[in-house]
């Protein structure tokens, strides 16, 4: 889906509260699916994770990350910011723990899933808690790869906004459920470009045969069907700091 900006309706709304876990975080185990690059949580360890705030009416316990990339710069994610596209886009998935048992009861209900997408930026720092996944990405080389994930903090994994645009859809892994309420955090996290040349590296097929790249792994470009985007960011106030820091370089240089 592309978001333009002039789209999104402006709407009062508390700042997401985010996510909290104990212990220093989550065990999993990243797994390479053959179409996708998927984090689940251990059923027999996991923390009780909840996202919560926002346009959220009810309290989202954690399941999943899903990670989708392209095989260039300037293709990845599966949102896209005035056609802007990134690299790569990480979705955290959580279902609905106030109204369904599981994942696999809520993915088919109303409300059932809360889907909050990390656009994932090139830059020369690595987000440390990125770096706890990209470090086992060789281990998750070929399809039905699977590798340890230790203490990952979904909290220190988010980039440090409460700005958001939001509106509700489908996930966009095969079952595309309409139960998702999507939040677009407003700022991205980062990755290298040694780490994104490894998750280039990963394959589709096993060890034997394994076919082509994972990459190009994004859900064709949807329009927006009617759909109601909502934000709070506020764009007068972004574009008066933008034109201001322009100006003042515009002056310096």
């Amino acid at each position: 889906m592309t978001i333009v900006r002039t789209e999104a309706n402006d709407f009062a709304e508390r700042p997401t509260r985010g996510v909290a876990s104990q212990d220093g975080g989550i065990s999993g185990h990243l797994h390479n699916t053959g179409q996708f690059l998927v984090f689940r949580a251990d059923r027999e360890a996991k923390i009780r994770v909840n996202i919560t705030g926002g346009p959220l009416a009810y309290h989202y316990q954690f399941e999943e990350i899903y990670i989708h990339y392209g095989m260039d710069d300037g293709h990845g994610s599966e949102h896209r910011i005035n056609n802007y596209a990134f690299p790569a886009e990480i979705q955290v998935y959580g279902f609905n723990a106030e109204l369904y048992h599981n994942m696999s009861e809520a993915q088919h209900k109303s409300q059932g899933l809360v889907a909050i997408s990390l656009m994932v930026q090139l830059g020369e720092t690595l987000n440390p808690e990125l770096q706890i996944i990209t470090s086992v990405f060789n281990k998750v080389v070929y399809r039905g790869d699977t590798a340890p994930v230790r203490y990952l903090s979904l909290k220190s994994l988010l980039p440090d906004t409460t700005g958001y645009m939001t509106y509700e859809g489908s996930t966009t892994h095969p079952g595309c459920w309409e139960t998702a309420v999507w939040l677009i955090l407003n700022k991205p996290i980062y990755i290298t470009a040694r780490e994104l040349y490894a998750l280039r590296k990963l394959m589709q097929g096993p060890s034997s045969t394994p076919k082509a790249p994972l990459g190009n792994n994004s859900r064709p470009l949807q329009g927006l069907h009617y759909r109601t985007v909502r934000t709070n960011i506020d764009f007068a106030k972004v574009m008066l700091r933008c034109d201001y820091i322009t100006r003042y370089f515009v002056r310096r240089m």
